[in-house]
Formats: structure tokens, sequence, C-alpha cells
């Protein structure tokens, strides 16, 4: 963990993290995280990218390749949705060459006192879109209206 740690306070953001912290309400957030730029490719620390399984720097490669073409296709139906050119929100978030893609993969591990346990309070994304892969674990959950 240590070899992948990040450390917020020296800017070093990429890397192995853990938060246990109490919240607002009074439950403890505990999470064990995974956080690295994928896009552009620049931006890319591979140095602290998982070795193991041995595909994990192709697929996570493809997988962000994707996510980013997604992405410009999910801004362009937004922005003709909002009755704005097809590029414009692209352009505003960065365009091609500058809007990052971040992949953070969270662990939430089992707690010995789950009645005081969160893996992470209610937020919100600082992000101009937010993909989520579910893996079929309850618990996620999104405001509606």
């Amino acid at each position: 963990k240590e070899m992948y740690a990040n450390d917020q306070a020296s800017g070093k953001i990429q890397g192995y993290g853990s938060k246990l912290a109490n919240n607002a309400s009074g439950q403890l957030e505990w999470e064990d995280y995974f956080f690295h730029l994928v896009y552009p490719e620049d931006k890319r620390d591979l140095s602290i990218w998982p070795q193991t399984p041995a595909d994990y720097i192709e697929a996570t490669a493809e997988y962000a390749k994707e996510l980013r073409a997604l992405a410009t296709k999910v801004l362009r139906v937004l922005s003709l949705g909002l009755g704005l050119e097809e590029g414009r929100l692209e352009k505003e978030v960065g365009g091609l060459e500058e809007l990052l893609l971040q992949m953070k993969i969270n662990y939430y591990p089992v707690c010995p006192q789950p009645e005081l346990a969160l893996g992470v309070e209610a937020h919100t994304d600082v992000s101009a879109l937010t993909f989520i892969l579910h893996n079929m674990v309850p618990g996620l959950q999104l405001f509606y209206e």
C-alpha cells in the first residue's frame, strides 16, 4: 500500500488512499480507494498503476479510451438538448485536449460494528460528468426529484 500511496498534502493525488473519519451526522465513513488519472495519456502516472493483474494497464487504458468517447457523445447530446451547438459543452469543459478523466476504485472494508459505519455519506461530485460502474452490491442511492 505504501508504494502506491497518495499524499494529498504534497499534491500527489494519484494512488492508494484510505479514509476513516466521522461525518457531520456522526457516522463513521470508512473506505479504501485507488485513484488515478486515466485521460489524457500524458496525465497518467503508470509508475503507480498496479502490475497485477497483468492486463490491468492495457484494460484500463482501453476503458479510458471508450469512456472518453462516451463522454463526448453524452456532452454532445446534452448540448443539443439545451439548444446549443453540438460541441459547446465539451468545449466549455476543456475540449478533447483538456478534459480529465479520473478513475476511483472504492473498497468498503467489513466493519466490526456495521451500525456505526457508512461507506460514503451523501455528497455531490464536483466533476462535469460522473459515470458509475455499478457492481450489483446493494447500497447505491441516487437523489431523484
